[in-house]
């Protein structure tokens, strides 16, 4: 790196331009405050507890920050100059931030970004340690992700769905729920119990593999206090409802590929079918009935002790009564907070205590009026989504006046890293040069969001940049926003990043040098393209004194090579 060019990093990175408040405490300290009006019960409950506190909330963001947080937030991608420039030209700039968040609800990329979140909550990915879904099982469960997504189909029927799925699991995208979660080095109710945890942690945030192998008592003390009460008979019965389940599986002859050595499962039900405390081997301690108790477990819900009606299928049955309970709507509405507002009400979101629910969340009585909204409104993620995005508390500025208070106080935008994809898909978008991806589902596409699984075009350009940024394999490799040395690296000094930024390949630094030389303008417009704004005065004047200080050409890649990785860029 030149020494020019190591100033103009300094220079952006140090402009003022990327505010990261501290998580200092703000202890003790109370003072007049001032709030917007109300809009929603959101901003009721979190200006109350901030009132309490003595705690000023930080002013609302502007048009500028809020329309980039906002299409990142729902979407996965940035915004364009053109649509940065058509928002901060509405006619009607008191209403525009509503109809802007549902134009961006009812768009083509909410539906990409959702189905990706689902499809890592579900972890539908072609290969595991476990097991293989293969590409075949992998795309049909993908597509029913999106077309659910797409057609706003009720989230609690979606679960039901997933839970219930049987069928062709190279057809039914459903039944690849079950095939997800098959252990094959043990006996059936291995298979079984793993359904009941991962439904348990995913869809009603309680982490239930604690007492699969043990009971909770003299365990979980310090950890859970809800399921230090539970015993591993409680978790049997909820893995009970699982005991009906087939999978058969068969040998595959993919025309495309002849071949390959590929197994379809086949999803089913045993109407017979039992969990038997008869195990001795595989990857649970020995089940075994204590003494007077039967060999065979009826199934119960962990939550309430309800039992299948008669006749009903036991995996309808758990569904059912998994999706009606309120933790449900609870979990859910604390899982899209996170991805709102950069943490949940409850950390980790799959911890929750439910002995603890008046303590344990930041704001017990907002989790439980959203949660009563969602359940009241159809289970309509738009909806709740909708709500979140016109609250002050989320439109609220990234910067804070003076020492910041905790970010559970949700006084001001938690900032965070933006996702792997969306990083990637950032840059595509801020240098015209999008990443090119050929995919076994969608063909050629110029979308990171849009991949099928972290295992999609592994060996192709851009995959190892994803990892480095953090996307997890949805098997043994969690999605993390945490920044890294390598991820540093790489954007320094990656090809997939230094040649889009370069005046070729029809880039947006190429375009703009076709369209004018005046730095002034050049300066504005890699703002534009990059951080979706256009620079202060102070950022303009030192980015035009850059410019003019050797070849244009030169100056101006390296301009859009600093925006891109300043910080600025890579947090939301």
């Amino acid at each position: 790196m030149n020494r020019s060019l190591a100033l103009l990093l300094a220079a952006v990175m140090t402009s003022g331009t990327i505010p990261l408040p501290s998580a200092a405490q703000n202890a003790g300290k109370r003072h007049a405050v001032r709030f917007p009006a109300v809009s929603s019960t959101i901003d009721g409950e979190i200006d109350a507890k901030l009132q309490q506190a003595g705690i000023a909330p930080a002013p609302l963001a502007g048009d500028e920050e809020f329309h980039r947080r906002v299409t990142l937030d729902l979407t996965g991608r940035i915004p364009s100059p053109a649509e940065v420039d058509a928002f901060l030209g509405d006619p009607a700039p008191a209403t525009r931030r509503a109809r802007k968040i549902d134009e961006l609800l009812a768009s083509d990329a909410f539906t990409d970004r959702w189905t990706l979140w689902f499809g890592d909550l579900v972890q539908n990915v072609q290969a595991s340690t476990n097991i293989r879904e293969y590409s075949l099982g992998r795309n049909a469960y993908y597509s029913w992700i999106k077309a659910s997504i797409r057609a706003a189909k009720p989230y609690d029927q979606m679960v039901r769905e997933v839970l219930a799925g049987e069928g062709n699991s190279f057809e039914s995208g459903v039944a690849n729920y079950v095939v997800r979660q098959i252990q094959r080095n043990g006996p059936p109710q291995d298979t079984y119990d793993n359904l009941a945890a991962h439904s348990a942690e995913k869809f009603l945030g309680i982490p239930m593999l604690c007492i699969s192998c043990h009971n909770g008592g003299a365990h979980l003390e310090a950890v859970n206090t809800y399921l230090r009460n539970k015993q591993r008979q409680n978790f049997w019965e909820m893995a009970a409802f699982f005991s009906r389940v087939t999978t058969r599986g068969s040998r595959y002859t993919d025309p495309a590929n002849p071949n390959a050595n590929i197994i379809r499962y086949d999803v089913g039900s045993n109407p017979a079918g039992t969990y038997r405390l008869n195990t001795t081997d595989g990857n649970k301690t020995p089940r075994a009935p204590l003494s007077g108790q039967p060999a065979t477990v009826t199934p119960a819900f962990l939550l309430t002790g309800e039992q299948p009606r008669a006749g009903e299928p036991y995996r309808a049955a758990y569904g059912r009564m998994l999706t009606a309970d309120r933790q449900f709507a609870r979990n859910t509405v604390n899982q899209l907070w996170k991805e709102m507002f950069g943490r949940g009400f409850v950390e980790p979101v799959n911890a929750f205590d439910l002995e603890k629910l008046d303590t344990q969340p930041t704001h017990p009585a907002l989790l439980e009026a959203l949660a009563t909204q969602f359940m009241t409104g159809g289970y309509d993620l738009r909806a709740l989504l909708r709500t979140m995005a016109t609250s002050n508390a989320y439109q609220r500025a990234s910067v804070y006046p003076g020492t910041a208070p905790d970010a559970t106080y949700f006084a001001y935008r938690n900032r965070h890293r933006l996702p792997a994809e969306m990083l990637l898909d950032a840059v595509g978008t801020a240098t015209a040069v999008p990443v090119r991806f050929n995919t076994q589902t969608l063909g050629v596409i110029t979308s990171a969001i849009e991949l099928a699984d972290p295992l999609e075009a592994r060996r192709q350009s851009g995959s190892q940049f994803l990892d480095r940024c953090g996307r997890g394999d949805r098997d043994d490799v969690a999605r993390t926003n945490d920044g890294s040395i390598s991820q540093a690296l790489s954007l320094l000094n990656d090809p997939l990043i230094t040649n889009r930024v370069r005046r070729a390949n029809n880039s947006t630094v190429q375009k703009l040098l076709a369209s004018t030389q005046d730095p002034g303008t050049i300066a504005d417009q890699l703002y534009l393209a990059t951080l979706s704004r256009r620079p202060t005065a102070d950022e303009r004047r030192i980015a035009i004194d850059y410019l003019r200080s050797g070849t244009l050409g030169d100056k101006a890649e390296d301009l859009q090579f600093a925006l891109i990785n300043s910080l600025e860029f890579l947090f939301v």
